[in-house]
Formats: structure tokens, C-alpha cells, sequence
């Protein structure tokens, strides 16, 4: 479901480093797309990046960009993958990077815009933040395990967050992602208090105090057979048995 909403997005980021290969899921994301595939090789050359799309019949690659013949590269419907964003502004520079970046949004001849971003050689500072806040799905490589990644989803003005885990088969080129289930940690959870521990006063009775409790004899008890309870009565010298109706004198 995750890969399905990730080629959906139309701006797309992929942060990585030397240690990762994004190959499996940048070829995923724009294998399935059916316009021409616009390759902007700021860092690898075109050489390298040929036989890697073969399977993509229409890709065009350039080595630079020229804001001001901007048409030339974007005259018709296509998917623009940047490589990479880092290289790109040490050669035109941040400030004329993010305008064509902009441009490249809000042009509708550009069905989606995938942006590869090295995080381990930033050339600016607030690059990557600025990038994050531009792009509709960020895609994170985990530092020790390069098979996990963290995704980050706008849409609808809800960002949804997930770690996943990318098993790529290369017989028959498929990747596949599956997410990571989070165990809940039962041991970091608050005991719940005693009743005994939320008063002043001791509320419960020890094995000690129970022995005691059932010693006790109380009175009546020695009337008491066994197999039946009756209740023996003595009338004391001091009752008072007075046998008229005590409800005389009210009008009834």
C-alpha cells in the first residue's frame, strides 16, 4: 500500500547516502510511468545511467540546466528525475535551484518530479528542510540497516509517517515493502496503585488479623446448634409490656 501511495505522490524526494542503493525503488517508482522520462545527470553520467532505464523506452538525458531555455527541456508530458539535488545547486546555485524546482511543481506538463538528495554532503544547511517542506512524499534511507526506510505522506493537509522494510528480488525484478509493526513495551507501562496504597488508613487484614477474626466468640453464638439457627430471647425486668394498641389515639 505504501509503494502504491509513494508513485501516486507528484513530488517525490529520496534521501540517501554513498552507502545506499536507491536504484531498486527510483526504477519502481518510474517504471510503470508511460511519458517520456526526462534524466537530468548532475552527478552520474549518462553512460552509467543508460543501461540502468533500457526498460524505459523514452528517456531523454541532459547534463545541465538552463533556466533560460527551460522550454527546450519541458515542451511535452514527462516524469523529471533530478540526480542529484546536491550536485545541481553547486552548479546553478540554491537560490535558482528552488525556482526551477517551483517551476517544474506548477508546470502541467510535469506528471511527477522525483528528486534524489544525498544527506551525507549537504552544501547548504537548510536545504534538506526546505526540500522536506516542498515535497509531497519523503523517502528516508535508515543509517545501519540500508533495507529500512522511513516515509513521510502529505496529503490533504495530513502527513502520514511509516517505517518499512524493501526486499527487492532481482530474477524477477519485483520490490516489495512491508511495514514495521512497533511491539508495544509492557514493561514501561505504570503499575496500577493498590487500593491500600491510596488511603491513610489501613484498609486491608494480614493472615494474622484473620485467625484472630475467627476465634472470636461472640455471644449468641453458643445458642446456636448446629444444622439450625434459632434466637433465644429473655424479656429483661426492666421491659415494659404494655398491651394496649399503641395507635389509640390516632384517628385511623
Amino acid at each position: 500500500m505504501t509503494l502504491f501511495k509513494l508513485k501516486a505522490a507528484p513530488i517525490i524526494l529520496i534521501e540517501d547516502d554513498t552507502n545506499k542503493n536507491i536504484l531498486p525503488l527510483l526504477l519502481n517508482i518510474v517504471q510503470q510511468e508511460k511519458s517520456e522520462l526526462k534524466m537530468f545527470c548532475f552527478e552520474q553520467p549518462e553512460t552509467l545511467w543508460k543501461p540502468v532505464l533500457k526498460t524505459h523506452m523514452n528517456v531523454i538525458f541532459y547534463e545541465d540546466f538552463c533556466t533560460e531555455e527551460y522550454n527546450k527541456y519541458i515542451n511535452t508530458k514527462c516524469t523529471v528525475v533530478i540526480d542529484s539535488l546536491n550536485q545541481m545547486c553547486f552548479s546553478i546555485g540554491w537560490n535558482e535551484c528552488l525556482r526551477c524546482l517551483k517551476r517544474l511543481y506548477i508546470d502541467p506538463n510535469v506528471n511527477k518530479l522525483v528528486m534524489v538528495l544525498h544527506t551525507d554532503c549537504l552544501p547548504f544547511p537548510k536545504l534538506q528542510l526546505n526540500l522536506n517542506h516542498f515535497a509531497c512524499a519523503v523517502v528516508s534511507y535508515d543509517s545501519p540497516d540500508s533495507n529500512k526506510i522511513k516515509v513521510k505522506l502529505k496529503k490533504g493537509g495530513k502527513l502520514e509517517r511509516s517505517e518499512e522494510i524493501l526486499t527487492y528480488d532481482y530474477k524477477l525484478g519485483l520490490l516489495k515493502c512491508v511495514p514495521v509493526v512497533k511491539e508495544s513495551k509492557k514493561d514501561d507501562e505504570p503499575e496500577k496503585p493498590l487500593p491500600a496504597n491510596l488511603t491513610t488508613f489501613k484498609i486491608e487484614v494480614d493472615q494474622t488479623e484473620k485467625l484472630e477474626k475467627y476465634k472470636l466468640k461472640l455471644p449468641y453464638m453458643s445458642k446456636i446448634n448446629e444444622g439450625e439457627s434459632k434466637v433465644f430471647y429473655e424479656p429483661d425486668a426492666v421491659d415494659d409490656w404494655d398491651e394496649e394498641d399503641p395507635d389509640e389515639d390516632l384517628d385511623i
